[in-house]
């Protein structure tokens, strides 16, 4: 028992230090064809052209890899003003994004927050400037700020219920994310690292309920209940 104790212990802090820059990699990744697709359905509108114009640049040096000018150029899109809604969203998650890989966590803070105030109602956009802001809370040692997060986050975007009928039938509601899942594994470890080890061990079973086909949260939340 004491083995998988210290076993826990030590993937929690493995965790803090290599996962969170990783998942929100993917998340530009996955948001920049995202942003595109957008982007080509509002083509039509003059403003809407006008904004993707502004993020053309930006979208292009993170197409390439290259980040240093990509994150000058969301920042001087940013400060000029011109941008504004979900145009001004995106830039500020890249941008947020890059400042979390640098380890400029405030930076990265003050960015995902603007995002967070400029997505709207664009569930992509504003899940992943939230799961970005609480990822730079658990980077600055912020744990009980990040779970708030967190537990708000799965509230609003995890829509599955775990109901096998309802997933055989593929009439089981669809989360609005897909890092929902992540999310929660996050909340098991943070629980868990600040002494709650119910609330840890409730999230982690809602994961194998839920999740329970979702590979690797699934099997991590099992090793961590098995450790009780």
């Amino acid at each position: 028992m004491a083995n998988e104790s210290n076993q826990s212990n030590s993937e929690i802090k493995e965790f803090f230090v290599q996962h969170g820059s990783k998942v929100l990699v993917a998340l530009a990744v996955i948001l920049v064809v995202v942003a595109g697709v957008v982007q080509f359905k509002d083509s039509r509108k003059a403003a809407a052209v006008e904004q993707a114009e502004l993020l053309g640049t930006g979208l292009t040096y993170l197409y390439v890899n290259d980040k240093d000018n990509a994150l000058s150029e969301f920042e001087a899109k940013i400060n000029s003003g011109k941008l504004n809604g979900l145009a001004l969203a995106k830039a500020a998650l890249f941008a947020g994004n890059i400042k979390f890989e640098k380890a400029d966590y405030d930076g990265a803070i003050a960015l995902f927050q603007k995002s967070i105030d400029n997505a709207g109602s664009v569930a992509l956009v504003r899940s992943a400037a939230i799961h970005g802001l609480a990822s730079a809370k658990m980077e600055k040692g912020d744990y009980s700020a990040a779970a708030k997060l967190l537990e708000d986050f799965v509230k609003e975007f995890g829509k599955r219920t775990g109901d096998k009928e309802d997933r055989f039938q593929k009439e089981e509601p669809q989360d609005e994310t897909p890092i929902v899942p992540d999310a929660m594994w996050k909340l098991v470890l943070l629980h868990n690292e600040l002494g709650s080890k119910n609330k840890a061990k409730s999230v982690a079973e809602r994961i194998v309920e839920v999740y329970g086909d979702t590979q690797p949260y699934a099997d991590r939340a099992k090793k961590f209940l098995a450790s009780f």
